[in-house]
């Protein structure tokens, strides 16, 4: 047998080709950045490798593959879901939400409850998707569309600067203060919009604290 032959035989063979095929995709996948591509070239694996697996009679390779195909079909459907409800919040937030996606989770916590008090260690930012959430010292309420927790996690001490309760059910998407550091330098469209919410909520703080003591004077 020439080379040519074995070529053709080992390499170009249908089952080879769609085993070359899965294995390509799913590293195409494992490759991206972010988790939409890497379930798509997931998806596409698991099928590649499925037939691949089918057609050489690998019994290890057609159960593996059968198993996960239907996870990352789920995953898939379930991210999809997540970046059209943060596409809606991005309305009202100028797309500041758009790098985020990937990395952020959803939560949803009944009424009454405190996310946080006055004086905790800040873990994480809050977006709100639905619901509204009152900050008891300021006596302030955020509601839909709007970033909560975001001074703390650039403050020196790093610690909560009011106590923050949900007056009703509420959905939030939050995000650790690793990840928003981490994205905070590498992505400046992201650096100025949360510069920008800081600074404008320095700036409300200030004046309701203003016109507070207007009224007390």
């Amino acid at each position: 047998m020439d080379f040519l032959d074995f070529l053709a035989t080992e390499f170009l063979s249908v089952s080879n080709l769609v085993g070359y095929f899965g294995g390509a995709v799913t590293l195409w996948g494992m490759s991206s950045r972010t988790m939409i591509p890497l379930r798509l070239g997931a998806v596409a694996g698991n099928i590649g490798l499925l037939v691949f697996g089918i057609l050489t009679d690998s019994h290890p390779t057609v159960v593996l593959h059968a198993v996960l195909l239907p996870i990352n079909l789920v995953r898939l459907v379930q991210m999809n879901k997540l970046v059209r409800e943060i596409r809606n919040i991005s309305t009202k937030n100028n797309d500041m939400l758009g790098p985020l996606i990937p990395y952020m989770t959803r939560r949803t916590y009944p009424a009454g409850t405190v996310l946080f008090n006055k004086g905790d260690i800040s873990d994480a930012m809050y977006f709100i998707h639905a619901g509204t959430i009152h900050l008891e010292e300021r006596d302030v309420s955020c509601s839909d569309g709007e970033v909560l927790g975001e001074v703390a996690a650039f403050s020196p001490e790093n610690r909560r600067t009011a106590t923050a309760t949900c007056v009703a059910e509420t959905v939030v998407y939050t995000l650790t203060n690793d990840t928003v550091l981490q994205l905070f330098y590498q992505n400046p469209t992201f650096g100025l919009h949360l510069t920008q919410t800081i600074v404008g909520r320095l700036v409300r703080n200030w004046q309701n604290a203003e016109e507070r003591a207007k009224i007390m004077a």
